[in-house]
């Protein structure tokens, strides 16, 4: 993997979702960016424990708000066996998200999240990137992972 893709994607051991998530924050260097870390991780697990930010086909979009962030920061851990997010929700996340952004970003966040679910409600994307088939859609994702430029996909 290259330092370029481990800025932003990892894939993850952990089995219990505050561990998952965790475990994108310290290993996405993306995130050594944030002026407290550690205030991001109690961010992201506050807002977890109000509702489960699973959101079905294998993906959750764990996110934190920090004040002062001069853009959003996003990074992937991908779970091979899946992480189970929500009691109610049964069905194993792979693909963790998590988001780092500020009340005064929320029109990025929005159009960042947006971007995102255009491709993780792609089933043929979803199976590409589980079976680590580096397609063409796969490619382009990772690409605007890199760059954190979240662009309308392709049609």
């Amino acid at each position: 993997m290259t330092d370029q893709l481990k800025r932003v994607f990892t894939y993850l051991d952990s089995t219990d979702k505050f561990d998952a998530i965790d475990e994108v924050i310290r290993d996405c260097t993306i995130f050594d960016e944030l002026e407290d870390k550690d205030k991001f991780i109690k961010a992201v697990h506050r807002r977890e424990k109000i509702q489960s930010t699973g959101i079905g086909h294998g993906v959750a979009i764990a996110h934190g708000k920090l004040p002062h962030l001069d853009k959003c920061r996003i990074a992937l851990g991908y779970s091979k066996d899946g992480i189970i997010f929500d009691e109610h929700y049964p069905d194993p996340v792979h693909m963790v998200f998590v988001i780092a952004s500020s009340q005064s970003r929320q029109a990025e966040y929005i159009h960042a999240v947006s971007n995102i679910l255009s491709w993780v409600h792609d089933e043929s994307f979803r199976k590409d990137f589980s079976a680590k088939n580096l397609s063409d859609d796969v490619k382009a994702f990772l690409s605007i992972m890199i760059n954190q430029n979240f662009i309308a996909r392709p049609i």
